[in-house]
């Protein structure tokens, strides 16, 4: 099914539903499926599927994150690079904070004392008592340190669960041995084509978290001929396909777009199951590669 069908499918639907007086937001939030919630490694629950907010600013970041929260999303993943802190803070103000679950991170080579500040920073932002999920945005010098920073807020309440981002295998299997708090979410370049099993393999009892599940949107994933077989099989975006793969592999997820149409369609992924045969097809469409300059 290609994008523009899936598009006009929920326009027509969502015109039937206002005739029986029912909004459309609630039928992508709920539709007919619960958004699963996947168990870190400290008991928290977190949605498996989120909304990146990677370069979303001002009013613009604002109304995204409230269309999501129309749409059903609960997670929203910032950081401190992303500059939108505030802009978070603002438009979650009106939602009730039980039901959501905000992540952030911190992206610069900080000292124990620095790693502070920014957690604090990061609170006063997003006007919140706590935060849901803290990572370190790379494998810094300091990791350690500001690690140690984060487990004290973690101790005290400020924030419910840790972790990291951008860690290959080496540096995971290493970071750990050194940590008292066991990280409960990696968050990493992860897609169709780079599906990061060496990393996965040595990940026990933490869990990969996709960024660009799409490849910052390249066609190439979108028109691969296995995608679009198995888009026509399932009735299903590629897209949906793209996502509900990294799904099933137990691959949690926060693909980014500001665009409410988009958010309901990666949003509508959990109503089919691909079969083990083509999961299998689509694990060897693997180049174990990355798509990024700056990233393993």
């Amino acid at each position: 099914m290609e994008r523009r069908e899936f598009l006009k499918k929920s326009a027509k639907t969502a015109g039937i539903l206002s005739v029986l007086g029912l909004g459309a937001d609630s039928l992508f939030a709920q539709n007919g499926v619960k958004m699963p919630m996947m168990t870190l490694n400290n008991g928290v629950k977190m949605p498996a599927l989120g909304l990146g907010t990677y370069a979303l600013y001002g009013n613009e970041c604002e109304r995204a994150i409230r269309d999501a929260y129309e749409c059903g999303y609960r997670l929203f993943d910032t950081a401190q690079m992303y500059s939108n802190q505030k802009e978070i803070g603002k438009a979650i103000k009106q939602m009730p904070r039980n039901e959501l679950f905000i992540e952030t991170k911190i992206s610069q080579n900080a000292t124990f004392s620095q790693a502070k500040e920014i957690i604090q920073k990061a609170l006063d932002e997003l006007q919140t008592d706590y935060i849901d999920l803290l990572l370190i945005h790379s494998n810094y010098s300091n990791s350690k340190e500001i690690y140690k920073a984060m487990e004290e807020a973690y101790k005290q309440g400020l924030i419910k669960a840790l972790g990291i981002s951008n860690f290959n295998a080496k540096a995971y299997s290493e970071f750990i041995k050194e940590v008292e708090v066991m990280p409960t979410i990696n968050q990493c370049q992860t897609h169709l084509f780079y599906q990061q099993n060496a990393l996965r393999a040595v990940m026990k009892e933490t869990i990969l978290q996709s960024w660009s599940p799409f490849i910052a949107g390249k066609k190439e994933v979108f028109e691969n001929a296995l995608v679009q077989d198995l888009s026509k099989k399932y009735a299903k975006t590629p897209a949906q396909i793209l996502l509900r793969f990294l799904n099933q592999e137990n691959i949690a997820l926060i693909p980014k777009t500001s665009r409410k149409e988009r958010m309901k369609e990666n949003l509508d992924i959990f109503d089919f199951t691909i079969d083990s045969q083509d999961m299998q097809s689509l694990r060897k469409l693997d180049k174990n590669k990355s798509y990024f300059s700056w990233s393993d």
